[in-house]
C-alpha cells in the first residue's frame, strides 16, 4: 500500500499502513539542537529518520531569544539568499509534536513554519519546523557552548557538508554561568559523542 499525504490543521501528516490501522505521522524538519536523534529522543521518545534534507534560500542564525536568555537557532528565509540550511526530517506522532511544542515554547518564542525541503535523493518533502517569532529575535545574542555543541554533534552525525560544519564552528559562543545546567547537558552530549564514534566505527 502506498502512503498518502494528508494535511490536518495546516500540518503535514503522512499516513503509514500498520496492519488494519493507519498511523498518522508528521514530517518534522530538525535543523538546530534537535538534529541528533538521541537529543530528540530524550525529549519526545523514539522517532524515525526519514531523510537528511536541505532548505534552500535560507540561512541558519543563532539569534532567537531562549528562555535562558542565550541565542538559539532560527531559520531566516529570503528569495535572494544563495545559502542553505541543512537538517533531518523525522517522522513524529501528533502526540510527540505536543511534547516538542512545549520544549520549543510554541507561541512564546517559536512559531510553526510549514515549508518544503529537498531530500538526499532530491525529492521534495512537505515538512513543518519551528521559526523564531519576530519579537523574540536579538542579533546580538550568542549561543551557550553546550547548545552550540548539540548543533555540531547533529551536523557530524548526519554528515552534512564540511563547509556547512565549518560555518557553524565559526559561530561565536559564550560559557553558560549555570554550572548545574551545563553539567546536565554535558551528560547527554557525552552519549551523543559515543553514538557518533560507534557510527564512524561501523
Amino acid at each position: 500500500m502506498i502512503p498518502c499525504i494528508l494535511s490536518v490543521n495546516g500540518y503535514v501528516l503522512m499516513s503509514i499502513p500498520e496492519g488494519h490501522l493507519m498511523k498518522q505521522t508528521l514530517n518534522y524538519f530538525a535543523y538546530g539542537s534537535n538534529l541528533h536523534p538521541l537529543r530528540l529522543q530524550s525529549r519526545i521518545g523514539v522517532c524515525q529518520i526519514q531523510s537528511v534534507a536541505r532548505l534552500e534560500r535560507a540561512r541558519l542564525c543563532f539569534h532567537k531569544v531562549g528562555l535562558d536568555a542565550s541565542g538559539k537557532c532560527d531559520i531566516v528565509l529570503a528569495a535572494d539568499y544563495d545559502t542553505t540550511v541543512w537538517g533531518a526530517v523525522y517522522q513524529i506522532s501528533p502526540e510527540q509534536k505536543i511534547l516538542l511544542d512545549e520544549y520549543e515554547s510554541l507561541g512564546k518564542g517559536y512559531q510553526i513554519l510549514n515549508t518544503e525541503v529537498m531530500s538526499a535523493d532530491n525529492q521534495c518533502l512537505p515538512v513543518y519546523t519551528y521559526q523564531a517569532m519576530p519579537d523574540f529575535i536579538d542579533p546580538q545574542l550568542q549561543p551557550f557552548d553546550w547548545y552550540h555543541e548539540f548543533v555540531l554533534q547533529g551536523v557530524s552525525y548526519h554528515e552534512f557538508p564540511a563547509e556547512y560544519r565549518e560555518t557553524i564552528q565559526a559561530v561565536e559562543m559564550i560559557k553558560d554561568p549555570d554550572q548545574e545546567r551545563t553539567a546536565r547537558h554535558q551528560t547527554l552530549l557525552s552519549e551523543l559523542q559515543k553514538s557518533l564514534q560507534g557510527k564512524q566505527a561501523d
